[in-house]
Formats: structure tokens, C-alpha cells, sequence
């Protein structure tokens, strides 16, 4: 293919997308041997407010250097367009005598704004199911917390630290801490941090692995 018949083919490239993306799509096409790299086809032009014979690049930042967004073959970049955002891709198309350049630049701005009002729309403190677990839960966990408070015979007031161990350990045997937040549940009603609570735990799971270790010891001498 020559210069002309590649010319014409990323002219239909550039409207086929220009047609499919819309009106929010500029796609323009560059001849890069020429002084400046002026824009020789460009569709939604409004986008960037440039025309056919235009050398202004979409970043001010190239125009220092209206050589840099040449360099590579393929460029991909968010470019800050007056009060645009703009999304800009740039392919080089290149032979023995021409060297054009493929650029498309899509204007989110609209989307990034809706963007912003979707996710304050969809914010939510908590998923239904998630409350309504929790909700479940902390019944449960009321009903067991209770029960085990009885059964050490004393008001969580009057407790010492074996007393609350030992709260600890009939929790555990109900399998309360298999509910969710039951250590944060369990740390509030006791009055004491959850690192407490944790290293009861940690004690109380000790003290199983020792009585363990001494019935086999005892199976064993038997």
C-alpha cells in the first residue's frame, strides 16, 4: 500500500470509530514528516476545539516538544483539556514514504461526574443480609453470653480473673466465638479490650492442649 491508499484506510478507521463511540469522540489523523505534525483528517473536532491544519497538541505538556508523543509506536494517556478529561490513545503508522499518526481522544468527563453520583447513590452502611445476621447473631449471643454468666454465680462486677477465664472457657464450649463480632460483643459486656479477650482465649486453648497431653500421658502409663 502507498501513502495515499494508508491515508484512506485510517480515514475510514478514524469515522468507523468516531461513528461508534459518538459525539464525545475526536479521532484525527496526523502527518508526522510534516513541520509541526498538522492534523490532515479529524472528526468530532469539538472535543478539542481543533480543526484540519491545526499543530496544537491535546497536552500542553508536548508542546515543548511536539516530537515526544511520536517517539513510540502506541501512547495511552489521561490529558486535562480546559475542563475536559480527556482519554487519548495515539497509534504511529509508518512506511518508506509516510509517517502518519492515528489519534483517539474520548471525552469522560459527563462519566466521570455520573460516576461520582452513582457511587454516593449506592453507598450503603451495611449489605441487608450482613445486618440481618448481625441482628441474629447478637440474639444468640445474648442468650448464650446470659446463660454462661449464670453459671459462674456471680455478676460480671463481682468477677476476678479466674472468674472471667472461666466465663471464657464455657463461652468457647458453646461455640460462641463462632459468631460473627462475638469477640467485640463479648469485650463489651466484660469491660475489657479485645487483646484481653483474645489472650483468655489463647489461655482457655492451653489449657486444653495441656489436659489433652496429660490423658494420653495417662492412657499411656496404664
Amino acid at each position: 500500500m502507498d501513502k495515499y491508499d494508508v491515508l484512506r484506510l485510517l480515514k475510514d478507521i478514524a469515522e468507523g470509530i468516531a461513528r461508534t463511540f459518538g459525539k464525545n469522540c475526536e479521532t484525527l489523523i496526523q502527518d508526522i514528516e510534516q513541520p509541526g505534525h498538522p492534523i490532515v483528517v479529524i472528526y468530532n473536532g469539538h472535543v478539542s476545539g481543533r480543526e484540519i491544519g491545526s499543530t496544537v497538541l491535546l497536552s500542553a505538556s508536548d508542546t515543548s516538544n511536539d516530537d515526544i508523543p511520536f517517539i513510540r509506536h502506541f501512547v495511552n494517556k489521561l490529558v486535562v483539556w480546559g475542563d475536559k478529561q480527556i482519554k487519548s490513545t495515539t497509534f504511529n503508522i509508518c512506511g518508506e514514504d509516510f509517517s502518519y499518526a492515528l489519534g483517539i481522544n474520548y471525552d469522560f468527563t459527563a462519566l466521570a461526574s455520573a460516576q461520582t453520583v452513582w457511587q454516593d447513590m449506592m453507598a450503603v452502611d451495611d449489605f441487608l443480609d450482613s445486618a440481618i445476621h448481625d441482628y441474629m447473631d447478637s440474639g444468640h449471643l445474648e442468650k448464650i453470653f446470659s446463660s454462661c454468666v449464670q453459671q459462674i454465680g456471680k455478676p460480671i462486677s463481682k468477677m476476678k480473673k479466674n472468674d472471667r477465664i472461666d466465663l471464657i472457657r464455657l463461652l468457647k464450649e458453646e461455640h460462641a466465638f463462632k459468631y460473627q463480632k462475638s469477640v467485640p460483643f463479648v469485650s463489651e459486656k466484660l469491660g475489657l479490650s479485645r487483646y484481653t479477650i483474645y489472650n483468655y482465649l489463647k489461655s482457655c486453648d492451653e489449657d486444653i492442649s495441656a489436659s489433652r497431653a496429660d490423658g494420653i500421658k495417662g492412657k499411656r502409663s496404664e
